[in-house]
């Protein structure tokens, strides 16, 4: 059996026990189309999260209660890649020509990537790196300047809407400790847009600590 699971912040879909005529019928036109309808919504998959598990049939007893997709997760293996791969196969195989998707919307991109790094947030302050690995992960198949411009959209996004502000560490920090915040000053409005083009704010390995993003 087959068990399904949609991820977009803030909305979470789950189908289980699905036949392998039931899974194709989500995901070929997942593989093709630019918005699926699923759930009474509309899912884009440029942007949305598709997990497909493999594994026995689920009684409706364990289903309930939130429990479900934990009760797979311990059952199953995940099979998405193969899925999926197949899925783009069968396409191409009845496709004279391989099927047009326009680009995704840049400002749908920038919000869903910061709704992202906002649930990341619920923890307390995180480097501003962490936003750039969120947009590479996303896309891999984008180069690292064309992530750093879509994090830095998704934070600029954030910032004008209120919703985070920017933390400078103290000098004093230790270097090699980027979670000591407790010195960190926040950065002036006037003063975020000229650090958000500076590259050492975006810097998050090694010694460096580079700018802290905190949810408000």
């Amino acid at each position: 059996m087959y068990h399904l699971e949609l991820r977009q912040f803030p909305h979470n879909l789950w189908r289980f026990n699905l036949s392998e005529q039931e899974l194709r019928a989500i995901v070929e036109p997942w593989a093709r189309d630019p918005w699926v309808e699923l759930g009474e919504r509309r899912w884009r998959p440029e942007t949305a999260k598709l997990t497909v598990l493999e594994g026995p049939h689920i009684p409706l007893n364990q289903l309930s209660m939130g429990r479900g997709w934990r009760v797979v997760q311990r059952t199953s293996q995940d099979v998405t890649e193969r899925v999926l791969a197949a899925a783009k196969q069968a396409d191409a195989a009845t496709s004279p020509e391989p099927p047009q998707r326009s680009p995704p919307d840049a400002a749908l991109v920038a919000d869903s990537l910061g709704l992202e790094l906002l649930a990341l947030l619920g923890d307390g302050p995180a480097p501003l790196a962490q936003a750039w690995r969120l947009a590479a992960a996303r896309f891999p198949e984008r180069s690292a300047s064309e992530s750093l411009a879509m994090a830095e959209a998704a934070v600029e996004s954030l910032l004008r809407g209120g919703l985070i502000a920017l933390l400078q560490p103290s000098s004093e920090d230790p270097p090699r400790q980027p979670d000591r915040h407790e010195g960190a000053a926040q950065v002036a409005e006037a003063d975020a847009e000229r650090l958000l083009r500076d590259s050492d704010s975006w810097a998050g390995q090694g010694g460096a600590v580079g700018l802290l993003v905190r949810r408000l």
